[in-house]
């Protein structure tokens, strides 16, 4: 099965299951403040382009790639989003991204294999100011990047592979604020900032905002905007061991959200 029919079919097991279990337990959303809060997005969709630049050495290239392409080239994607509020009003988020591109192309004779492994990891602690219909929520923690490349060249009597492997950590400080504004329906807006010249990483934010429609008590049906820029850099300027990574991730998001 491609990735693509995987993708899909997954995505339509969610929302087969969310709907049976929708079905299942339709009770009205309660306003009952448990010990723990529970959310679960175990695999939504963020449909994201890159756009900025890479350098390596002294070779500074575009990065401009769209959702298009990467779909067309993903291999493999895992995506889950975890979170958990106490009635103490401390909590936790644990983000994961992962995606596995590929790329093989033969001219000229030549056979080039490009794979690219991505993981992008947020873990968080957060704390809750609760307002009538309003939510507060201070976040800080630490964002995970790495990006393992593969390249492969083959033809006649070129036999090449490189293989060129970055990662770093940051810490980070947000804000997150919840407006219940109508029944069943919630605006969440995101944002952070991070880096502080730390580890390399020179400046990142994130900025986001999510509507969150919750027709039954446990099941409720997301879909917003993300945007994550990093400008993280390794090595001396002009040295061929210099890194740099100066862009933005950014896309829509759409998914199924389960809570108890």
């Amino acid at each position: 099965m491609g990735v693509k029919k995987l993708i899909i079919s997954v995505l339509m097991i969610v929302i087969a299951v969310s709907l049976v279990w929708s079905t299942a337990f339709s009770e009205e959303p309660s306003s009952e403040i448990k010990d723990w809060e529970l959310n679960l997005a175990p695999f939504y969709l963020w449909a994201v382009s890159i756009d900025g630049n890479q350098t390596v050495g002294s070779n500074t290239g575009d990065i401009d790639v769209d959702f298009d392409d990467i779909f067309d080239k993903l291999e493999t994607a895992f995506i889950f989003n975890l979170q958990g509020m106490h009635k103490n009003n401390w909590g936790f988020l644990i983000d994961y991204n992962y995606m596995k591109l590929g790329d093989d192309d033969t001219s000229g004779g030549l056979n080039t294999d490009v794979d690219l492994k991505l993981h992008l990891v947020e873990a968080d602690g957060l704390y809750r100011w609760r307002l009538s219909n309003h939510n507060i929520d201070a976040k800080f923690g630490v964002r995970y990047t790495a990006m393992d490349t593969d390249v492969k060249l083959k033809g006649g009597p070129i036999n090449i592979k490189a293989d060129q492997k970055v990662d770093w950590i940051y810490p980070l400080i947000g804000m997150r604020w919840g407006w219940h504004f109508a029944d069943r329906w919630k605006l969440l807006l995101n944002g952070d900032v991070g880096g502080f010249d730390l580890g390399g990483t020179r400046l990142a934010w994130q900025a986001g905002g999510i509507i969150d429609w919750q027709p039954f008590k446990h099941v409720s049906f997301i879909g917003g905007y993300r945007a994550i820029y990093q400008d993280y850099e390794d090595g001396r300027k002009g040295s061929r061991n210099y890194y740099n990574f100066d862009a933005t991730m950014h896309g829509p998001v759409i998914g199924v959200n389960f809570r108890w």
